[in-house]
């Protein structure tokens, strides 16, 4: 057994017909020592039906932090990552699953480099149900086994890359907290801007530290694709534009 324990952080909202699928797959792992999940401000029956399921599973890994205002999807997945205790984390959606298959792929490297991310190569989708497909899968395996730079992050998005694009905007990824934290701290967003476009924000402004994000080959998630999901009730969309030309004007500076 590997003596290297890692944490699993879940930003959630308003999703509890779906964190269950996500917990039974990763509740037993013993090297997931920790479960942290930040409700970000609820309805009273989504919340309730959440703590109900927390219940069943009878297990003091699972932390759940009640926010005591809804502070949207870009702040929820840092304020997950913020009650972490372990060095390093999964930040996994509480609509997607991961399992030990993925863990498993984690630690096959015997050390994990504090000037990376570590994101997965493919993204399986489904819809409502877990077995049900959604749509054709996200796969990113061109990228895999590269270290996405600022560099390359300017290539493939002003190429079109649509694979690319996928790839930036899932944030289902394993990072080393504290140096995380540290840069996001350096920037602030307007909320009703930054929402939709959350995970793409969070991805460059790691690699503007000069950090790089690695894309592990074999490394791979479930994605469900639903109407309620946070992405698609964002009411930040008629933003993505401006903001997606604010990170290239921010990449394309060097620090």
């Amino acid at each position: 057994m590997n003596n290297r324990f890692i944490s699993v952080a879940i930003p959630f909202y308003n999703n509890s017909n779906y964190i269950n699928d996500l917990l039974v797959n990763i509740i037993n792992d013993e090297r997931i020592t920790e479960i942290v999940i930040c409700d970000d401000k609820s309805n009273d029956n989504e919340l309730n039906k959440l703590k109900e399921i927390i219940f069943q599973h009878n297990s003091n890994k699972i932390k759940l932090f009640e926010n005591t205002e809804n502070i949207g999807c870009y702040h929820n997945k840092l304020n997950s990552l913020n009650k972490c205790s372990n060095e390093w984390a999964c930040l996994i959606d509480s609509d997607n699953i991961i399992d030990k298959v993925y863990i498993d792929k984690l630690y096959q490297y015997d050390n994990w480099d504090i000037n990376l991310i570590y994101a997965p190569m493919w993204a399986y989708t489904f819809g409502t149900q877990s077995n049900q497909l959604a749509s054709p899968n996200l796969n990113y395996s061109e990228f895999k086994n590269q270290y996405i730079d600022r560099i390359k992050y300017i290539q493939y998005f002003t190429s079109g890359n649509n694979n690319f694009k996928c790839l930036i905007n899932t944030c289902n990824y394993f990072l080393p907290v504290k140096k995380y934290l540290s840069i996001m701290k350096k920037y602030n967003y307007e909320r009703m801007k930054i929402d939709c476009l959350d995970s793409n924000v969070l991805f460059a402004d790691w690699i503007h530290d000069n950090n790089k994000v690695y894309i592990v080959d074999g490394l791979v998630y479930k994605h469900r694709l639903h109407p309620q999901s946070n992405y698609i009730l964002s009411p930040s969309h008629k933003f993505s534009r401006i903001v997606e030309s604010e990170i290239l004007q921010k990449l394309n500076t060097i620090i």
